[in-house]
């Protein structure tokens, strides 16, 4: 799900990088010089969400910002003291780091202050912390900046206006912005996402363009993760399945055919595992977890790889869970007919 938002956050961050610079900055006289690469060469490696080369008045800065569906798991001061080392050492020049909180309810013990002292020693890190909650939502739709426009649902609404008609309001803004159809497509593709994690999966459908969510980019990565993961787990089940399958065998040469038996039963079985928990993934994105979570056995249950990938691309192309249901059920429901995209 964490990489679902960062998809959006990254492509929406760098691809509206000056405008985005400058809501962080709190003003305009900055210049965005260069989109950095983001990914640290760490034992598990790490992309960052934004890293900027900025021309501000006086000098030529790194800025860097992360940003948090909710709170960080590992406290954020010490990610972040990690990525402003990492950063200083490798452009040499001054870090300037930022938190962007997407939850309400997240960041709020986050004083973006780290420091220690003592034996001689000290260090003191200061970073920039904004929670979209805090923002005044109503006049970041007045500036018409297309790239702070799919964050709008979760910053504060003008008072007196309830949820569902700030969402709706949002949505209706980003729809109007003066921008080409593919960037405006793919802004209320992130603002649905974004939305929801404060707003019911259906209620985003209904206000959004018919089939915008499942055109996406976003949702045709998803489509590939989970074929990448399919092939993985199928790889690593194969592998243990004809080792087992060979030991029993004994003798070499029914070592020899035993694994290549089990690799082929194995790897079939870890990719129809690897599809159903792709397919049960892709699912919760759109529909309610719980509702999706009955179907589980039902998918278990199919022996049918090919039937299994079908139904993956189904849960790609629904507009309702009823429509994947009755796809499960009887298997012959068609674009026109039944719901699909």
């Amino acid at each position: 799900m964490a990489q679902y938002y960062d998809n959006a956050v990254k492509y929406v961050m760098l691809g509206h990088s000056q405008e985005f610079a400058e809501f962080m900055v709190g003003h305009s006289n900055i210049k965005v010089l260069e989109k950095l690469e983001t990914e640290q060469p760490t034992l598990k490696t790490h992309q960052n969400d934004s890293t900027l080369k900025v021309q501000l008045p006086d000098e030529t800065v790194i800025f860097h910002t992360e940003v948090q569906a909710d709170d960080s798991r590992k406290p954020m001061h010490y990610r972040l003291a990690g990525y402003n080392g990492f950063l200083i050492n490798l452009h040499e020049m001054p870090v300037y780091c930022n938190v962007l909180y997407l939850h309400p309810n997240a960041g709020r013990d986050d004083n973006g202050h780290y420091a220690y002292k003592g034996m001689g020693y000290e260090y003191t890190l200061h970073y920039k912390v904004l929670r979209l909650i805090e923002i005044d939502g109503q006049s970041i739709l007045e500036k018409q900046a297309p790239g702070l426009l799919p964050f709008t649902p979760l910053m504060e609404a003008p008072e007196g206006m309830d949820a569902n008609r700030w969402l709706e309001k949002c949505i209706d803004a980003t729809a109007s912005a003066s921008i080409d159809q593919h960037t405006r497509d793919i802004l209320l593709t992130a603002l649905g996402i974004f939305g929801g994690l404060v707003y019911e999966p259906q209620l985003i459908k209904q206000f959004l363009p018919e089939g915008i969510m499942q055109e996406s980019p976003f949702f045709q990565h998803v489509i590939q993760e989970a074929t990448t993961k399919a092939k993985k787990e199928a790889y690593k089940e194969g592998m243990k399945q004809g080792m087992e399958q060979g030991m029993e065998q004994g003798i070499e040469q029914g070592m020899e055919q035993g694994m290549e038996q089990g690799m082929e039963q194995g790897m079939e079985q870890g990719e129809k595992k690897g599809t159903i928990q792709s397919i049960i993934a892709l699912l919760e994105r759109q529909f309610q977890p719980d509702a999706v979570q009955v179907l589980e056995p039902t998918l278990e249950g199919i022996d049918d790889l090919q039937r299994l990938r079908e139904l993956l691309l189904a849960a790609s192309q629904v507009n309702s869970l009823e429509t994947f249901m009755q796809f499960l059920t009887n298997g012959n429901a068609t674009e026109s007919g039944n719901g699909f995209q």
